[in-house]
């Protein structure tokens, strides 16, 4: 059988899944700790909303540059370059105290994240077996949701000690990240791609990707405002949800990868897809802790399974050499719907209440299905065209 032919869990894919962990613990500290600064240098709290605002749409936008950036250069050697930057990064913020450069230099971390999000993400598709190819994005996308887990802990029981103390730790993990990227090899089979500005931007790719924004929209939501609705519906612990969630993809990762790997992977991603405006529609409805786990599983079941299958997908139809820019694109569109989830829905619930917010959630989670079945026909036509039955 292919499993037996073709080995997943080798030294390189055990170096990039270790890599990309320490990555996003390192980012994922920072993150829920820095709006506790910037109240502490006496900014407000939407000021302090808005380095997060800033943070991840500067990372949105700069995904297809900075992808096709690492294609033209190399991979590996933008990794190299980020992870030295991130160092000087981490000690910026350390000593920063003016709020406004301290967004400059959160939207030039953000470009500057996107590029690493989509170098090691076309690293890790070209090691994987393309006959495990959605398995082996399901283990990899484990690495980011085990540190997600843990980091945030992590940075508020650092930051105890003080915020340099956290900022020289960061740098110290960055450095850390500088000598794995060293270390890491490219395949030998990876291309390199001409860096042609016109081309920037894959439109085909764009298109499809919109999926994703239809669905993050919510994520967002959720990501800013779960544990506020559910002190709203008097919902204990407000973590509830994380937790149910971030379980609930790795259960379904672990367990269910392989499925799509045997039965193609359009026929789990419309499923999959279905799941989640139901999930949505749950939580605007939600008034128990029962009602929250629910939401929280059926969203975890259908983002878990989606994203490995949609990325198998695109990548099937779309050019090797040009790998980190079509990952970059995925990056612009999860990440702009995640950015505008979490501002609308505050706007909206704010005037509506927030389980009408979720409801408008559900509604646009609802178009995933259709812009992925026009889209996807599109980005399938220029290069081997998906047959009838993988749209049935």
């Amino acid at each position: 059988m292919s499993d037996v032919r073709d080995p997943l869990f080798t030294a390189r894919f055990a170096g990039l899944w270790l890599f990309a962990f320490v990555t996003f613990f390192s980012a994922f500290q920072l993150l829920p700790v820095i709006p506790f600064r910037i109240l502490e240098l006496g900014g407000s709290t939407a000021a302090a909303g808005w380095f997060l605002t800033v943070y991840t749409f500067s990372s949105a936008f700069a995904g297809p540059v900075m992808g096709s950036i690492a294609d033209h250069i190399g991979r590996r050697r933008l990794l190299i370059i980020a992870s030295i930057l991130f160092i000087g990064f981490s000690l910026a913020y350390g000593v920063i105290t003016y709020l406004p450069l301290l967004l400059v230099v959160g939207a030039i971390h953000g470009c500057i994240w996107s590029g690493i999000l989509a170098s090691s993400s076309a690293l890790i598709t070209d090691m994987i077996p393309i006959s495990r190819r959605t398995e082996g994005i399901a283990y990899w996308g484990l690495s980011s949701t085990a540190a997600v887990a843990v980091a945030p802990a992590a940075g508020l029981f650092v930051y105890h000690f003080g915020w340099l103390t956290l900022c020289v730790e960061l740098a110290i993990l960055s450095a850390c990240m500088t000598l794995a990227a060293m270390a890491l090899r490219e395949s030998p089979t990876s291309e390199r791609g001409t860096l042609v500005v016109a081309e920037v931007w894959d439109w085909r790719v764009v298109r499809t990707t919109l999926t994703l924004t239809a669905i993050s929209f919510g994520y967002g939501g959720i990501t800013s405002y779960a544990a506020i609705f559910a002190d709203e519906r008097h919902v204990a612990p407000r973590w509830l949800y994380f937790a149910v969630f971030a379980s609930t993809v790795a259960i379904v990762r672990i367990f269910t990868s392989r499925i799509a790997e045997r039965i193609g992977p359009m026929r789990v991603l419309y499923p999959a897809l279905a799941l989640i405006p139901i999930a949505f529609a749950v939580l605007s409805r939600a008034t128990t802790r029962e009602h929250f786990a629910i939401s929280a599983m059926l969203f975890g079941a259908g983002l878990g399974t989606a994203y490995p299958s949609f990325i198998t997908f695109v990548l099937a139809h779309t050019d090797p050499a040009r790998r980190a820019r079509t990952f970059g694109s995925v990056l612009f569109a999860f990440d702009t719907g995640i950015g505008t989830g979490s501002l609308l829905i505050g706007v909206l619930g704010e005037h509506y209440g927030l389980g009408r917010a979720f409801g408008c959630a559900a509604a646009l989670a609802c178009l995933a299905l259709p812009i992925f079945w026009w889209s996807s026909r599109q980005l399938a036509s220029g290069t081997t065209v998906a047959s009838t039955e993988e749209h049935a």
